[in-house]
């Protein structure tokens, strides 16, 4: 891979017509609704799904409207999905705001859900068959929540069921937003095939450091409340390397089965002796560096070398998850974290 461009991926000209068009898709008569869903699409966060499309869309050249309509939709579904997401696992904040449901309610925050998924369709109707593969991915997202819901407190939860969870709920609608960009674009069948691949590891990576933060980072630092998988009794990648340790595995397991809230620091003692967290940062290296690999075999377009910074990003996303836990910190030494 030829060296990187020095251009930020994240500055992109196309995000900026990305954010004006998600302004004029929120201006309807309903006041009260577009000051909710104005809310929440204003709280930002990284436009990683919009960007994917932008960039995997501009490696062999796609139109400019078509580029921003597919990319805008993808924001749409994932914000929808986040509405859904804290009311079901009962969240009260968001990217550092309260959330969505705790300043209106459960009622108001789904339904603002539906209308974006909505709003999404109505962009998506003049591109049937981009429309199909994000329907797709929106059906797998909710099996995906649906397989977790039904996993809570369960000490017995399998690394293969757990990959299966992540790939459905996180790293389905990356790699449809991947897919989309490409499809829009001349790029050949094969090269759209291994790119869905590639987005797929980035996917599984992604989630695990989410996973990775939630044991080590506070609310200050993510934008939403520390422990809060473990709280609700999701079993996530670093619970799973104390659950596979004979030696920590019983006092874990017993807490799993009283199905009571629990705290990243009740587990400190076992993520110390299991380096649960650098071996989940290391299975999250282990995915970017393959899709990394990849990217090679796409031509060196400044598009392609945007990919390559931007899984690079991660890449040093976990090494900071893995410098910043707890358990090797420092009293009195806060975190550095950057999120990409």
């Amino acid at each position: 891979m030829p060296q990187k461009t020095q251009l930020n991926c994240f500055d992109l000209p196309e995000m900026q017509l990305l954010e004006d068009r998600l302004q004029e898709l929120n201006t309807y008569d309903n006041l009260s609704l577009s000051e909710v869903t104005g809310y929440v699409l204003s709280q930002g966060g990284k436009r990683i799904r919009p960007l994917l499309v932008l960039l995997c869309s501009d490696i062999y050249g796609a139109a400019l409207k078509t580029r921003v309509d597919v990319a805008v939709a993808a924001e749409l579904i994932h914000s929808a999905s986040l509405l859904h997401d804290d009311v079901v696992d009962n969240s009260s904040l968001r990217r550092g705001q309260p959330s969505a449901n705790r300043r209106w309610g459960n009622p108001t925050a789904v339904l603002a859900g539906d209308f974006l998924f909505a709003r999404a369709y109505a962009v998506l109707s003049s591109y049937p068959n981009i429309l199909a593969i994000m329907t797709n991915a929106i059906s797998t997202m909710c099996l995906g929540e649906l397989n977790q819901l039904y996993t809570h407190f369960d000490p017995d939860t399998t690394p293969e069921a757990y990959v299966s969870t992540i790939i459905s709920k996180t790293a389905s609608l990356l790699a449809a937003s991947c897919e989309c960009g490409a499809a829009i674009s001349p790029m050949p069948p094969e090269e759209i095939g291994i790119m869905r691949k590639f987005a797929l590891h980035v996917g599984i990576a992604y989630q695990v450091l989410d996973d990775i933060a939630d044991y080590v980072l506070d609310a200050g630092l993510t934008g939403k409340p520390q422990g809060s998988d473990i709280r609700n009794g999701i079993v996530t990648l670093p619970l799973m390397y104390l659950l596979a340790n004979p030696s920590t595995r019983e006092r874990v397991q017993s807490l799993l089965q009283q199905k009571q809230p629990l705290e990243p620091k009740m587990l400190a003692p076992e993520l110390a002796e299991t380096n649960g967290i650098e071996k989940s940062a290391a299975v999250a290296c282990h995915h970017l560096n393959r899709g990394i690999e990849l990217l090679n075999c796409f031509p060196p377009r400044p598009a392609v070398l945007l990919l390559e910074e931007l899984t690079r990003q991660f890449i040093e996303r976990c090494r900071i998850l893995s410098d910043n836990s707890p358990l090797t910190q420092k009293a009195g030494h806060p975190c550095q974290y950057t999120s990409p």
